[in-house]
């Protein structure tokens, strides 16, 4: 190396580099630029392909795979159908074991909705679970969107081809009470929303007597629903005509006014009749089944005026005692040995009740002149069942609230079920259970 490479080598290592801070740089002005890697074309294309299929695939996933309805149909046998935004069948679930019976062997999984629910109807027919005895059927159909559900309701409904049937159709939502009474009763919640209705007009029937009853005993006592359509079949029954004379027979009457007769449920199917003749207002209960009078009431209009403006223009008039009263009641039931004897006098009249041969009577005497104003007996009476304690019922409504701590406590037995009420946690708590099961009738909890 010659004298003047080594002085340019030595130069350039003593040079010192100054040391860049790129935010001093852009503070003075400078501008400091990077150079931006281009994305190759082919990968913008690949990403943008990618996201075209997954917006295909979520598309036809939802068209296709993705359960948009459900509809049950309940006989006895309860089914539901899974359904796609296309009216497509993706599955359909047995609820009990004659809806497995009725499924069997059929493979509906991509037939249309309403070839899927005639494909069912028609084998409940064939099956013997639709016949002229029993012609009642309940369509429910839940979505998310009401008015897409009461679309579908329709079209199912005008899609079905059988004749002589009632079809109830409804559309449901998943309510927690209805669902949870549709686990505990093992019960579709199609037929749970039809039991809420009807005990919504009847306050005096209770859950645990309606979930075991059939979708047409159910049509049967359901009033005026505006989407029923058909007549449910009463040919199980002895009839309205057969009925009738089974109650004038025994009331011993042939010329009557106000003559009324309904089929409804009184722990058992009956006949209501009511009617009026010789100055007396007659009321049957009958046994739709078997034709037995199950409790019956005849009320004296005529003797009850009377007694009223007698007693009223002559109030010094002597009364007849208890045990005179109660002479009389018995001698008319024609009985002697009776348990449960209570009597008490209230307006001028005698109310006395009693039991005897598996029966209860009520009777009310006149105070003064000892007639018979009314009377009833129920034919139908039974020992209740021995009920289970307060504590028992009290831990069950805790259990199944999951609260410990509670105040406000009220606990009241009427009409064999207990009637609770608390609070815990900011919450009203109310609860009707069974006295003699220990079932959940029915609960509400209120947020403060």
């Amino acid at each position: 190396m010659n004298n003047i490479e080594k002085r340019i080598s030595k130069n350039l290592n003593n040079i010192k580099l100054p040391k860049f801070d790129l935010n001093n740089l852009e503070k003075k002005g400078y501008v400091y630029m990077e150079k931006k890697r281009k994305l190759p074309i082919m990968a913008t294309i690949s990403t943008l392909c990618v996201i075209c299929l997954l917006f295909i695939g979520g598309l036809y996933y939802n068209n296709n795979y993705k359960v948009t309805s459900k509809v049950g149909i309940d006989v006895n046998p309860s089914v539901e159908l899974k359904i796609n935004q296309k009216e497509k069948v993706l599955e359909v679930i047995a609820n009990n074991e004659d809806g497995k019976k009725i499924i069997s062997d059929m493979d509906l999984k991509g037939s249309d909705i309403n070839v899927a629910v005639n494909a069912l109807i028609g084998s409940m027919v064939k099956n013997g679970y639709i016949t002229e005895l029993a012609n009642s059927i309940l369509i429910s159909v839940e979505n998310n969107d009401n008015a897409k559900a009461e679309t579908l309701r329709q079209e199912i409904l005008n899609q079905i081809n059988m004749e002589n049937i009632s079809i109830i159709s409804q559309t449901v939502n998943e309510e927690k009470e209805l669902t949870d009474l549709a686990n505990q009763y093992n019960i579709s919640l199609g037929k749970v929303k039809i039991i809420k209705q009807i005990m919504a007009n009847n306050n005096l029937l209770t859950f645990d007597q309606l979930a075991d009853l059939s979708i047409n005993e159910l049509n049967l006592i359901l009033k005026d629903n505006e989407k029923t359509s058909g007549s449910a079949s009463q040919k199980a029954y002895i009839g309205e005509k057969k009925a009738k004379e089974i109650a004038l027979n025994h009331a011993n009457v042939t010329n009557i006014t106000n003559y009324k007769i309904e089929l409804d449920f009184d722990d058992v199917m009956v006949y209501e009749i009511e009617f009026k003749a010789n100055n007396k207002e007659y009321d049957y209960e009958i046994n739709a089944l078997t034709g037995d009078i199950i409790e019956y009431e005849i009320d004296n209009n005529e003797i009850s005026n009377n007694n009223s403006s007698n007693s009223s223009n002559n109030t010094t008039t002597d009364k007849i005692t208890k045990d005179e009263a109660k002479q009389i009641t018995l001698k008319h039931a024609n009985v002697t040995n009776i348990t449960n004897y209570e009597i008490e006098l209230d307006d001028n009249k005698y109310e006395i009740e009693f039991k005897s041969n598996n029966k209860e009577y009520d009777y009310e005497i006149n105070a003064t002149t000892g007639k018979i104003i009314k009377y009833s007996i129920d034919n139908n009476y039974k020992e209740p069942n021995p009920v289970i304690s307060k504590e028992k019922a009290k831990q069950i409504a805790l259990d199944h609230a999951n609260v410990t701590n509670i105040t406000n406590y009220e606990i009241e037995l009427d009409d064999n079920k207990y009637e609770i009420e608390f609070k815990a946690n900011n919450k009203e708590y109310s609860y009707e259970i069974n006295a003699t099961t220990g079932k959940i009738i029915e609960y509400e909890i209120d947020t403060d």
